[in-house]
């Protein structure tokens, strides 16, 4: 068997005036990619994915970005990488602020986040740099205005299979992982 492995890496500018041939390009780079080539949702999910890593880069962290995406034949990842804010949470149940690096880690935690303005989403504390956002339960709103705001990450962790925030301190770099698998 042929392993076959491609790579696109993308500059996002800070300001950024449309999506649309960001997604396009990373689009056309998975056209060859046969697990996804025929699939609709599977795609429909990946563009989710990009748009909302996109959203991401342009809300919260105001300077260049990266986009990665990098598949084999049974894999495809997908990270953003910027050296703009960290990535910090509030536990839930017990009100504690959570930044990175994480201190005084001692073992994995699995909690409940609570992120934007009011919506959960578990996470499980892997390391000091590293936080696994894990499969938010169905949500069934009765109305309108208890849809939240600003809840991307649980959409990205939706549409995939795997989903991590690490953070790097000798780049004092975040990355936002995507995993796809087929």
């Amino acid at each position: 068997m042929v392993q076959k492995s491609q790579i696109l890496t993308l500059e996002i500018p800070a300001q950024v005036s449309s999506y649309k041939i960001i997604i396009e390009t990373c689009c056309n780079f998975i056209s060859d990619f046969s697990p996804l080539a025929n699939d609709f949702k599977r795609v429909a999910k990946f563009k989710l994915v990009i748009m909302e890593l996109l959203t991401n880069a342009m809300k919260h962290c105001k300077i260049t970005s990266f986009l990665e995406l990098h598949y084999t034949n049974n894999e495809l990842t997908i990270r953003k990488r910027d050296g703009g804010s960290r990535f910090t949470f509030k536990d839930f149940d017990t009100d504690e602020h959570y930044h990175f690096p994480l201190v005084n880690f001692k073992e994995p935690t699995t909690i409940q986040a609570l992120l934007g303005n009011n919506y959960q989403l578990g996470v499980t504390l892997k390391s000091e740099h590293l936080v696994e956002f894990l499969e938010p339960p169905e949500i069934d709103y009765l109305n309108i205005s208890e849809i939240p705001e600003n809840f991307g990450l649980m959409i990205i962790k939706q549409c995939s299979d795997e989903f991590h925030y690490y953070y790097n301190p000798d780049k004092e770099e975040n990355v936002f992982e995507v995993l796809l698998k087929f």
